[in-house]
């Protein structure tokens, strides 16, 4: 597979071609490259896609590794009127949408860690960031991050990865020509309609169906519960995770990071 991604390449798949489209050889993070669009006013719906990142971005500061030619990886300026604390249903929607996209165009069924990862097979097939970028009290506006491994790197994956990331062409034998462009398109496409119900966040129950997570043992790698080890035992209408704690108590996590325990 050798295709790669194109401003026109993109737009013929789109449901909605009127969307501003950049894309770059290289790039040190579309999430970065957006919020500059955003300060410049760039409309809603803007999309900055790249075939490698020197500096992508993964959640609590995190990097996200992007390889040359070995992924899709692309951000989306939003400018939703919700509070604030209502940022991590974007992360939500995007996480459906890409299930949903991979479903469309592949057949393949993933799941969703809470709260932002694509899985299968219990490995890490996909990234989601959304930062938030607020005005006083209020979102000015929200860039929404996405990577998903389509093909190992050339002498495979750095070792702190190898053993807990896959791609497509691991799992499926082959993919449809334009691969990428129709990938990137397909995932906007499926995120641009579970977006129309942000507010409603009728998304939240498949998000819940589609989780990897409940029912499993988990430790807690960050906030106020760091370290401690749970079973994790729903995801709340706030897409919270429930979880209950080795020594019995019954918490509910709003943000943060979890490990599944093998």
């Amino acid at each position: 597979m050798n295709d790669f991604i194109s401003t026109c390449g993109i737009k013929k798949y789109l449901n909605n071609k009127d969307r501003d489209i950049y894309c770059h050889d290289e790039i040190d993070s579309t999430n970065t490259a957006i919020k500059l669009l955003a300060k410049e006013n760039a409309s809603e719906g803007t999309i900055v896609a790249t075939e490698m990142q020197t500096a992508g971005k993964g959640r609590l500061g995190k990097s996200f590794f992007s390889p040359r030619g070995c992924g899709v990886y692309f951000s989306i300026l939003l400018r939703p009127q919700i509070p604030p604390s209502d940022s991590v249903f974007i992360t939500v929607a995007a996480s459906v949408a890409v299930r949903r996209a991979l479903i469309s165009l592949l057949g393949i069924k993933t799941q969703i860690k809470w709260v932002n990862d694509i899985y299968f097979s219990g490995k890490k097939l996909c990234g989601i960031l959304t930062e938030s970028v607020l005005s006083s009290a209020s979102l000015d506006f929200a860039v929404l991050g996405i990577g998903i491994n389509i093909k190992s790197p050339e002498g495979g994956y750095p070792e702190e990865f190898a053993y807990k990331t896959t791609n497509i062409c691991e799992i499926v034998s082959s993919v449809p020509d334009d691969f990428k462009n129709k990938l990137i398109a397909e995932v906007v496409n499926q995120f641009e309609k579970i977006y129309k119900e942000l507010e409603s966040k009728s998304f939240v129950e498949e998000y819940k169906e589609a989780s990897c997570i409940l029912g499993e043992k988990i430790q807690i790698l960050s906030g106020s519960h760091k370290g401690k080890f749970a079973t994790a035992k729903d995801i709340d209408e706030n897409a919270g995770l429930v979880v209950l704690l080795d020594n019995g108590e019954m918490v509910t996590l709003s943000s943060g990071d979890v490990s599944i325990l093998i």
